[in-house]
């Protein structure tokens, strides 16, 4: 008889256990509720509009058998033309940010916001704080801590579906040109944001900043990803295959993400990607979206959803080992070049003299002046003994930051083989 309960009870959790293990050999799109494919139905709501940035709710997929909403901040620039879009994917702590959706408006694009954790701005003229509603999904917890739940119960599944929604809703509007929608998100927008440009070809663009794939590599805050649960849900599983043009942003000295998980994303995506490195870069949304601060976004976004300005800086032969020799290609001069290294592997740990600091950093970064021949397209620069790990930044006649790949001196490897 004991045995019978035992068997009946295996029997009885091996749907949800089953369901909590998604088919490695299948593409995530064919996991998500169909539903993902279709315009949602909107709902406004105007007590949370902020001038000609509108506050909405669109239908998104089911949660445990019951209908959700995403309420997301929309806005449109005034003209006689659709205009390119961009869907925006905060981080966490973040919410639907109007401020965002002003910034993308201001510079000629429809853009696109949405919360998605199932709740709406505490405060609607600062956009701060968050609440609940009652039409709302799951929460995120932790870094994919509910991986083992069904597929279809996890906060990872709903996001990519919101996102996916987004694209859809954008693109039916009239004023928008639906074949010019990009995409960027910030920390963990970045992590799905460069998920989504695997899963969906249809984005002209896709501009992750800090977040990325490959986190079961990091040194920072991410290094406890483990088990294949969770790296059911690396970037680096589904945007390896992709080929949608990518700028990949981060600080060179952030502790949520690792600088040389980043490097490895690029080096993954090379062929349709870019990688701009940051020295010093503060880590949150102002950061991570501030024209002034990261103007390679707007650029790379204006070159590919435009079709306005030069093409972006590329480096088509990368350093390797001491031998601090690149070759590139750019439609604007590249004014200077300087190599930013470490006397040591790439380590992470407390900042010296702050104990109780929340992230460990590596650093501080030397720097060193490269010279740069631009008859040749080359840059060249000599280390110091010392130096153990290195990237070299350019930067052209706007200003603009393009980096090659971190190298460990050592081994004369990228970093990525380490």
């Amino acid at each position: 008889m004991k045995r019978l309960r035992i068997v009946l009870g295996l029997v009885a959790v091996l749907p949800a256990l089953l369901s909590a293990a998604p088919d490695a050999g299948r593409p995530l799109r064919d996991l998500l509720d169909r539903k993902v494919d279709r315009v949602p139905a909107t709902t406004s709501h105007p007590a949370y509009d902020v001038g000609a940035v509108k506050a909405l709710f669109y239908d998104s997929v089911d949660y445990r058998g019951k209908p959700t909403r995403t309420f997301a901040y929309l806005g449109i620039p005034a003209g006689d033309k659709p205009v390119p879009g961009m869907v925006l994917v905060h981080g966490g702590g973040g919410t639907a940010f109007h401020k965002w959706v002003k910034i993308w408006n201001d510079r000629g694009y429809a853009a696109i916001a949405m919360d998605l954790e199932g709740r709406l701005p505490e405060d609607v003229t600062s956009g701060s704080g968050r609440l609940t509603h009652a039409h709302s999904g799951p929460s995120r917890v932790g870094r994919f801590d509910d991986a083992e739940l069904p597929i279809s119960e996890q906060w990872m599944t709903h996001a990519v579906s919101d996102i996916l929604l987004a694209h859809n809703l954008l693109a039916s509007l009239p004023e928008v040109d639906g074949g010019r929608i990009g995409l960027t998100g910030i920390s963990w927008g970045g992590i799905l944001s460069s998920l989504v440009s695997g899963v969906d070809p249809r984005y002209k663009c896709a501009i992750p900043v800090y977040g990325c794939g490959y986190l079961h590599e990091s040194l920072g805050h991410f290094k406890s990803v483990r088990g294949e649960a969770r790296m059911f849900w690396d970037p680096a599983r589904h945007f390896a295959g992709g080929s949608v043009p990518t700028l990949w942003v981060n600080g060179d000295s952030d502790g949520h993400f690792s600088i040389n998980t980043t490097s490895r994303c690029y080096e993954t995506t090379s062929d349709h990607a870019l990688l701009s490195i940051h020295p010093g870069m503060l880590h949150g949304h102002g950061a991570g979206w501030d024209p002034k601060r990261v103007p390679e976004i707007y650029a790379f976004a204006d070159h590919y959803l435009k079709g306005v300005g030069p093409t972006p800086t590329r480096i088509v032969k990368q350093p390797t080992g001491r031998a601090v020799e690149l070759v590139y290609e750019s439609e604007s001069p590249v004014e200077s070049a300087t190599v930013h290294y470490l006397n040591e592997q790439l380590t992470y740990r407390k900042p010296e003299g702050q104990p109780n600091a929340k992230h460990e950093r590596p650093g501080p970064w030397l720097t060193l002046d490269a010279r740069v021949d631009p008859a040749a397209r080359k840059v060249r620069a000599v280390l110091p003994e010392s130096c153990r790990t290195y990237y070299v930044n350019l930067q052209d006649k706007r200003g603009l930051l393009t980096s090659s790949v971190l190298v460990r001196v050592d081994s004369g490897k990228h970093e990525e083989n380490q």
